[in-house]
């Protein structure tokens, strides 16, 4: 049996979900606070979630890729990462950049976006069990928002998605992915591997953001995702999807107009991927103190982020 310490809605850690389901490998979830992570400070290594812990071994070890790469070495029966050691090292390149860049960015966006959109649905993923659930009823609900999202602008730098160009970063990435897709049907070789399954799950918080969602250069990346889900038998929307979606049907509008953004030009798609030892990260500490200030960056991103009010139309990849 191996427990899995996670954030139900997290894109690694569905990653991680993925790959146990895949291998066919007993396990059980262990849903942590996401605060505290009381549940994991008893394991000696990095408390960083996802965090598996094989029953069988006695390892405990953090962080999606390296937990993969460990489930295939010990347990080689359905194999995600591939034989011949080309490949492999091609597969653990794409997994450890999709990890450093698409993953911290998506999550970024996707927050961004609940932040505009519904900022309430922050505590019903945050704080669902907290002071038995007090916090996830509707007013209490609305007053969580602003502490919630001022703490994750700051520890997340959401405030910063303009001067970081994160938006154009993403957008050069993925499109060129989407044409290899198109052209090879995975990313390494020609069967599923664990870069499939990283990127797959990765690109999950893109969804709610429209720019992503209905970027017609994006739309046959979506449309592999959506058949790879189906063929996995993967969620089809997490909660936060759902709730997003509800609230813009109620509405009839989205927001999904970025003003200040420009086509990136083919010249500046990135060039030749340095070679990666281990995936980057970008959480940035926050104290009590430090939180006052996430307060005026929160409030600037939900009412003044540049990203202007469209008409809401379901993404044309959720059809069928």
């Amino acid at each position: 049996m191996i427990e899995l310490y996670k954030l139900h809605w997290s894109h690694y850690v569905e990653k991680v979900r993925w790959a146990l389901d895949f291998k066919q490998l007993p396990w059980r979830g262990i849903d942590i606070v996401a605060f505290t992570k009381k549940e994991m400070q008893r394991f000696n290594c990095t408390q960083t979630v996802p965090l598996i812990h094989d029953i069988a071994t006695g390892v405990a070890i953090s962080d999606s890729s390296p937990i993969i790469r460990y489930l295939d070495e010990t347990y080689p029966e359905h194999a995600l990462l591939p034989g011949d050691p080309l490949e492999r090292e091609e597969a653990w390149q794409w997994m450890l950049r999709l990890d450093s860049t698409l993953g911290l960015h998506a999550r970024r966006l996707g927050y961004t976006q609940l932040i505009m959109e519904c900022p309430d649905t922050l505590s019903r993923l945050f704080m669902p069990k907290v002071a038995g659930g007090l916090f996830t009823r509707p007013v209490l609900r609305v007053l969580a928002a602003p502490v919630l999202g001022a703490m994750l602008t700051l520890r997340f730098r959401f405030h910063r998605n303009r001067e970081d160009r994160v938006y154009e970063a993403l957008e050069s990435q993925l499109v060129p992915i989407a044409v290899q897709l198109e052209r090879d049907g995975f990313l390494v070789g020609a069967r599923f591997s664990a870069a499939d399954i990283t990127l797959a799950s990765l690109l999950r918080p893109l969804r709610i953001v429209p720019h992503f969602a209905d970027h017609p250069q994006l739309q046959s990346l979506f449309a592999w995702q959506e058949r790879l889900f189906r063929e996995h038998g993967r969620d089809g929307a997490f909660l936060y999807e759902e709730l997003i979606k509800a609230q813009r049907e109620r509405r009839g509008s989205m927001r999904g107009k970025v003003s200040w953004l420009r086509s990136v030009p083919t010249a500046a798609m990135p060039g030749e991927p340095a070679h990666l030892q281990v995936a980057h990260n970008d959480i940035h500490p926050v104290s009590r103190w430090t939180l006052l200030l996430g307060l005026p960056a929160y409030l600037k991103l939900r009412w003044f982020a540049g990203i202007g009010k469209v008409r809401y139309v379901p993404a044309a990849f959720h059809a069928g």
